[in-house]
C-alpha cells in the first residue's frame, strides 16, 4: 500500500434470521468461511508487519476482523484491534415484531430502508429511520442521517490519525458505512462538495469485498473532515 492507503471491507456474511432493528448478529459458518477466503487476498495488499484493524461495535464485523487478524498473525503480521463506533451501521431504533413472519420482518425494515434513503437524497439529513411507520411496530425511532454521518465522519478522523501515524489500517464496516466513507474520501481530495457527500446510492456489495482508498493530502483531510463533523453537528460557527 501506498502511505496515505487504507483497505475498507465489508463484514462477512450472518444470521439473517435474527431481525429486530438492532441487528447485532454473529456469523453464520459460510460467513466464517468467506472471512477466511478474504484474509487470502486481503493479505496481498499489506506491506508492513503491523496493522492496525479497526471494526465496527457489531458482532459480525468483530468477527470478520478476528479471522482476518488471525490469519495476517499467522503470517507474522502482528494486529492491534480497535472497537470503533465510527464505524457502525445505522442504529435502526427498537420494533415490536411480535406476531410477524422473518419474511414481514425483513419487508418493513427494507421499506424503512427506501424511505430513509429517499429522505437522504432529497436533502432531509434529519429523516429518523421508521419516523413515518406505524407506531403499532415502531417502538422507538432510529438514527437520523445527520447524527450517523457525523459518527461515520469521526471514524474516519480515526483513519487519517492512524495514517498520519504511519500506520497500515483495515477497517471492518458496514455497507451503507462504507459508501459514505468513499464520498467523504472524495470530499477530502477535492472531487466533490460537502453537500454532495449523502448523494450516493447504496446498492449491493458482497460480504467481506474490499476496498483501497487513498488520501491525497492528511493535513487537508483531516481540517475538512473536522469542517465536516462540525457542520453536520450544527456548530455552523466552527465551519
Amino acid at each position: 500500500m501506498n502511505k496515505n492507503d487504507f483497505i475498507l471491507v465489508r463484514h462477512s456474511y450472518d444470521d439473517h434470521s435474527y431481525i429486530d432493528g438492532k441487528n447485532d448478529t454473529s456469523l453464520t459458518q459460510n460467513g466464517i468461511e468467506i472471512a477466511k477466503e478474504a484474509a487470502k487476498k486481503i493479505i496481498y495488499k499489506i506491506d508492513s508487519n503491523e496493522v492496525i484493524i479497526r471494526y465496527s461495535t457489531k458482532k459480525r464485523a468483530k468477527e470478520t476482523a478476528e479471522i482476518i487478524g488471525e490469519y495476517l498473525s499467522k503470517n507474522n503480521i502482528d494486529c492491534n484491534y480497535i472497537s470503533d463506533s465510527g464505524l457502525t451501521e445505522l442504529f435502526q431504533g427498537s420494533f415490536n415484531f411480535d406476531g410477524m413472519e422473518h419474511i414481514e420482518r425483513v419487508n418493513f425494515l427494507q421499506s424503512c430502508w427506501d424511505d430513509f434513503e429517499f429522505c437522504r437524497k432529497n436533502g432531509d439529513l434529519n429523516h429518523r429511520f421508521g419516523q413515518n411507520k406505524s407506531r403499532k411496530i415502531i417502538l422507538q425511532f432510529g438514527e437520523n442521517h445527520s447524527d450517523w454521518s457525523v459518527r461515520i465522519a469521526k471514524g474516519v478522523l480515526n483513519i487519517i490519525n492512524d495514517l498520519s501515524q504511519s500506520h497500515q489500517t483495515i477497517n471492518i464496516t458496514h455497507r451503507g458505512a462504507i459508501f459514505e466513507i468513499q464520498k467523504l474520501i472524495e470530499m477530502v481530495n477535492g472531487k466533490i462538495q460537502f453537500d454532495d457527500v449523502e448523494k450516493y446510492e447504496t446498492t449491493w456489495m458482497n460480504y467481506c469485498q474490499d476496498y483501497l482508498l487513498h488520501i491525497e493530502d492528511l493535513n487537508i483531510a483531516k481540517s475538512l473532515t473536522k469542517k465536516y463533523i462540525s457542520k453536520r453537528s450544527g456548530n455552523e460557527n466552527n465551519y
